[in-house]
């Protein structure tokens, strides 16, 4: 009965083990689900700071009077 018992309990550990892998695999789609979206928010954030540099650097090509002085506090 030893050698059935152990059986049965290799067969359950390889379930186990299993179920563990395709938790994992799960979580790995979340993730690179995440990592997509972060990848698009970088691009489209990317865009808007090469829009703002380009327009001050037009600004200042044109001889812009300089913004005045900003209120801390």
């Amino acid at each position: 009965m030893s050698t059935l018992g152990d059986a049965l309990k290799g067969i359950k550990q390889l379930l186990l083990l299993e179920e563990q892998v395709r938790q994992i695999e799960m979580l790995n789609d979340r993730q690179n689900a995440a990592i997509a979206d972060l990848v698009r928010d970088h691009v489209a954030l990317d865009k808007r700071v090469v829009r703002i540099e380009t327009l001050v650097e037009v600004a200042t090509a044109r001889g812009a009077p300089p913004s005045p002085p900003r209120l801390e506090g």
